[in-house]
């Protein structure tokens, strides 16, 4: 593998970085590639974001901070930013030289345009066998449905996710952040790595098939392998189909959450609400005759918890080893005490706050500025010095 201690994305030099040494091309956009590209930022790889002239459609996205997208910013922290023009002849062959010298390319086009635009993985993996190519599309690359358009709620409505979340007498209800890109940008950054290290035996890079849905279903938990066992779980709320109490309940001022999931922690919420009677009451006397009498479990301990405000009741509980909390705001939750102390939300070199990665370990390196439209393109000349990485013998 060739080494280089540089990582300019972060201005020094560093021989510490967990991926020093990997170059990623990130062609994609928006949010579930450039969430991939990001996390191999954060580890320490070179991440060159190429943009059509037009930019990132991200750029256009609020919040806007001294007139740049906060949005685009939060995703592309880390990398170095060029602009080619796919359709130009000289601009194709510059990518082309590009993905000679790299180690990893993150799309998100619908299936098929890279080949349109002939930058198909199978003929990007002729020019540089080592190379992984990482594709993220909403129903994968091949199939009846690779060629249709999906977006994070398609997914979401399509996985089943929709469907169980909200309340019984409400509608299906989207999740409030965009799971359906988040989780497969997670899933592609995982993929890319264990293709690297996969590498290190073979010699070979390979195309990695991603698809929103696919990951969707996968991330269903105990939803997913109770609907594939036959029940068809249905909206319950703030409840857990398998654990009761473990919800929102209602304190004198507001929701409290609860989250018991076992006996021994059941102990611990009765102990600090003095209610022994419940031990002995055979409607909540185990976990399974809690769960066959959800809703009584949830008028006992809204009465119990009546005599408390939510800051009253979590201080409570807490005390006594029960998992619980107040419900935050996001305002809130972005600055709460916690984020403070662990440098959840960092600061980069301009002023600009953004989020930490929450991956901490020896080899991540810190937030740095997401580049402007094209502000790197002096890199290319420097990569275009390099070697080729092409040679496909086992190292």
């Amino acid at each position: 593998m060739l080494m280089n201690t540089t990582n300019p994305a972060a201005g020094e030099q560093t021989s510490a970085r967990a991926l020093d040494g990997i170059r990623v091309l990130d062609l994609s956009r928006v949010l579930a590639g450039p969430m991939t590209a990001m996390v191999l930022a954060d580890l320490g790889a070179e991440v060159i974001k190429v943009e059509s002239p037009h930019g990132d459609d991200s750029r256009h996205f609020g919040p806007f901070v001294d007139g740049e997208s906060g949005y685009y910013r939060m995703l592309n922290r880390g990398k170095r930013g060029i602009v080619l023009n796919f359709k130009d002849e000289t601009d194709h062959a510059t990518l082309l030289d590009l993905v000679r010298r790299s180690d990893v390319l993150v799309e998100n086009f619908r299936p098929g345009v890279m080949a349109r635009l002939g930058l198909a993985p199978s003929e990007l993996l002729k020019i540089n066998p080592r190379l992984v190519v990482v594709s993220i599309s909403g129903f994968g690359q091949e199939g009846s449905m690779s060629g249709i358009p999906a977006f994070d709620v398609v997914a979401q409505a399509m996985s089943g996710l929709m469907a169980i979340t909200g309340w019984p007498e409400g509608k299906p209800t989207r999740i409030g952040s965009s799971m359906g890109d988040i989780i497969p940008g997670l899933y592609g950054a995982i993929a890319a790595l264990g293709a690297l290290h996969e590498r290190e035996r073979s010699g070979r890079g390979q195309h990695i098939d991603l698809s929103m849905l696919d990951s969707l279903i996968a991330s269903l938990e105990s939803v997913g392998i109770r609907a594939l066992y036959g029940e068809n779980p249905t909206r319950i709320g703030n409840d857990h189909g398998l654990s009761v109490p473990f919800s929102t309940y209602d304190a004198s001022n507001g929701p409290v959450v609860v989250a018991v999931t076992n006996d021994k922690l059941f102990a611990l919420l009765v102990a600090a609400l003095g209610r022994e009677d419940w031990l002995e009451d055979p409607r909540f006397a185990n976990q399974e005759a809690r769960n066959n009498h959800r809703e009584e479990m949830r008028a006992e301990l809204n009465g119990a918890l009546s005599k408390y405000t939510v800051d009253e009741a979590v201080e409570l509980l807490r005390s006594h080893g029960v998992p619980t909390s107040k419900v935050f705001t996001a305002e809130e939750a972005v600055t709460s005490d916690y984020v403070k102390e662990r440098g959840t939300v960092a600061v980069e070199s301009d002023g600009f706050k953004t989020f930490a990665s929450p991956i901490r370990m020896r080899g991540s390196v810190p937030p740095v500025p997401a580049p402007k439209l094209g502000e790197h393109e002096g890199d290319i000349a420097r990569i275009l010095a390099e070697p080729e990485r092409t040679d496909a013998a086992t190292p």
